[in-house]
């Protein structure tokens, strides 16, 4: 069950690879779909062995946008702050 009660359905629409700050990283897209027919764009990066980068949009396009945009400073603060 969702958080809000609504059952979600959810789907794995695509992988890709990217390097970051010398890493290779795999992206997964996934759309969730609840009852009602309603979409919800996530994306996931494995970064460590418990340690996962999310992000959520309502349309894939900004979703990718976001992934542009917060994943290379997100690696880099991780990095940051392991080297400490």
């Amino acid at each position: 069950m969702h958080k809000w009660g609504q059952i979600m359905f959810t789907k794995l629409i695509g992988i890709k690879k990217i390097h970051i700050h010398d890493g290779d990283y795999e992206i997964r897209y996934y759309r969730k779909n609840n009852l009602n027919g309603n979409a919800l764009f996530t994306s996931e990066v494995n970064v460590g062995l418990n340690d996962k980068i999310i992000l959520d949009d309502h349309s894939m396009a900004s979703l990718e946008y976001k992934v542009d945009l917060v994943l290379p400073i997100a690696l880099y603060s991780r990095m940051a702050r392991n080297c400490r």
